[in-house]
């Protein structure tokens, strides 16, 4: 083996392991390219009929570069009255009757978690019930900064339209005011029947005086 030989080999087998260096060194950046997004959760929320309310559409994401999320909601019970986007435009009932899409991109990237994508207001307009808010998989989107599609794992919401109760009132129960005295009239009892007995003694007293006055004087005449 000549030393020209020996070289050749040795740099075949030098550029050789920096090749699978590299296809390594790619294939590691394509996996941590394929990061996941650990939720993506419309939530959840409680109206009175006639009512509205607002949703937030969250996710818990690393370097979040662009998002398409399509939320379908039953209108029979509830209307979607109006939409945001954190990080672009949003529509309702464009791409789809009953359908609300939220669109956005950030080309520094989104990272946190529960990070508000965008929110939907809603009017009840239906009966008492529950309205499903699901996210559409089949359109949904979510990518990170160089364009790779992240996976996604969505959490679907729902909007309870229900009348509140009455709280119990605080108010004391009023307690009954005791009946008043009425006054009695006149004096106190015996009162009457002694007044009745001094009248007619006195009375008799006066009957004696004059009978008395009345003997006396016939008498005189009789002398």
């Amino acid at each position: 083996m000549t030393l020209n030989t020996a070289m050749t080999r040795g740099w075949t087998a030098a550029a050789a392991a920096a090749i699978l260096a590299t296809v390594a060194a790619l294939a590691f950046l394509g996996s941590a390219s394929a990061q996941s997004v650990s939720d993506l959760t419309v939530g959840s929320a409680t109206v009175e009929p006639s009512g509205t309310v607002t949703i937030s559409v969250t996710a818990t994401v690393d370097e979040l570069g662009s998002y398409r999320v399509d939320v379908g909601y039953d209108s029979t019970l509830v209307t979607a009255t109006e939409c945001t986007s954190a990080d672009g435009v949003c529509s309702i009932d464009v791409v789809a009757s009953d359908t609300v899409r939220i669109n956005g991109s950030n080309l520094a990237g989104i990272t946190g978690d529960d990070v508000q994508l965008g929110t939907i207001t809603f009017l009840s307009n239906g009966p008492e019930g529950v309205a499903a808010l699901t996210v559409d998989t089949s359109t949904l989107v979510l990518s990170d900064t160089v364009g790779d599609t992240l996976t996604v794992t969505p959490t679907d919401g729902a909007i309870t339209i229900a009348t509140a109760t009455p709280a119990p009132s605080d108010e004391p129960t009023a307690t009954p005011a005791a009946p008043a005295a009425v006054p009695q009239t006149g004096g106190a009892p015996g009162a009457s029947s002694a007044n009745s007995m001094a009248w007619l003694l006195a009375a008799a007293g006066l009957t004696v005086v004059a009978g008395g006055a009345w003997v006396l004087a016939r008498a005189g005449r009789e002398n």
